[in-house]
């Protein structure tokens, strides 16, 4: 099966601009040369054509071997006008295998031919699809394209020769890297051979023109980037050398520190055993005095219970003692106030009075 023909995705930009650009310029020079009413188009692709003529008033059937394309092309009949939708048309099927009881005004061929190695079986089968004086546009690629299902290869002489036992050739059309022809089906045309004109020539020269300075182009384009690739491998190979003596360094570092190392572990054997000797002395020592620092911890707790006891009991003694000089200062500032009254009173008659009387009743002793 060949690759999948995205022409409507083309068309519509999903292969970048400068393609879609040349696409959109084939697809609508194809239409503009349609006459009549009816339109048979073999190897339809995706069918964007068929889309283009429908919208245009004219009923458009699209056929192609590839069935994946016509399950595309009719997805995208779906979403159409309801007009649209009942002018077009699609089959799943070759050119040998369609039949058809219709004759059609035109019958579009687009890059078909190329995929022939002799192009008489299908030229007579094209022209039966035919009315009297129908018309019939061919595209072809032109010049070398070596995609792997080509038979041929055609320029402008070779293709005209095929078309002219079968078509009046009536207009020829290079569109860059394809060439186009517009012929009629007419009763007898082997007298109308196309006459290869001064201006033909000259057209066919500029299309020349056109593919080698495109080609030139890209090869002068790729020369750049070999360059470009020759530098970064130069700088890569550099880059390498310097990683590579770099590398030897740090295997020469690696050798020597696993000497070094070789030798440490050597040194540190005995070491090793008297670690272990101390090891093993401490260990003896340890479990012989764990008994010893048990008793220890033992009556350090002891005495830590006493001194907090005493502790508790001092602070209790000092609390009681700070209540009683309290009381004490409490007891003498009465005291104070009450002297004070007292003298007051012994230094006035009717309090000297006063005091005899409360004497008397034995209120206050005699001595106060």
């Amino acid at each position: 099966m060949k690759p999948l023909d995205k022409v409507a995705e083309a068309y519509y930009g999903g292969m970048g601009d400068q393609f879609s650009r040349k696409t959109r310029d084939r697809i609508h020079w194809i239409c503009s040369k349609v006459e009549g009413e009816t339109v048979l188009d073999i190897g339809c692709s995706q069918g964007i054509a068929e889309l283009i003529l429908a919208r245009e008033g004219k009923k458009a059937v699209g056929i192609d071997i590839e069935e994946s394309v016509i399950v595309y092309a009719n997805e995208a009949l779906q979403n159409q006008s309801d007009s649209v939708k009942r002018n077009v048309k699609y089959f799943a099927s070759s050119v040998f295998d369609y039949e058809s009881n219709q004759k059609f005004d035109t019958v579009i061929l687009t890059e078909v031919m190329e995929h022939f190695t002799s192009s008489s079986s299908l030229l007579n089968k094209v022209k039966s699809f035919l009315t009297d004086n129908g018309t019939i546009v061919i595209t072809v690629p032109f010049g070398i394209n070596d995609y792997f299902d080509h038979k041929k290869t055609y320029y402008m002489l070779n293709l005209l020769e095929e078309l002219e036992p079968y078509f009046e050739v009536r207009e020829i059309k290079f569109l860059g890297k394809w060439i186009g022809v517009v012929g009629r089906n007419v009763a007898d045309p082997s007298g109308c051979s196309a006459l290869i004109t001064r201006e033909s020539i000259n057209r066919l020269e500029e299309a020349f023109y056109t593919i080698e300075r495109s080609t030139v182009d890209e090869l002068n384009g790729k020369v750049k980037l070999i360059d470009q690739m020759k530098d970064k491998a130069y700088e890569s190979r550099e880059k390498l050398t310097s990683i590579q003596k770099e590398n030897e360094k740090l295997l020469a570092t690696i050798a020597r520190l696993e000497t070094e190392n070789k030798k440490l572990k050597q040194q540190n054997e005995p070491i090793k055993s008297m670690d272990s000797n101390v090891r093993n002395e401490s260990h003896q020592g340890f479990w012989s005095h764990k008994k010893e620092v048990e008793e220890l911890e033992k009556t350090i707790e002891v005495k830590n219970k006493e001194l907090l006891s005493r502790l508790e009991s001092e602070e209790q003694t000092l609390k009681k003692y700070k209540e009683s000089i309290f009381d004490y200062n409490q007891l003498e500032a009465k005291y104070a106030n009450v002297t004070k009254k007292y003298n007051l009173l012994s230094n006035a008659k009717l309090g000297r009075l006063t005091l005899k009387y409360w004497k008397f009743k034995k209120r206050i002793p005699e001595n106060f």
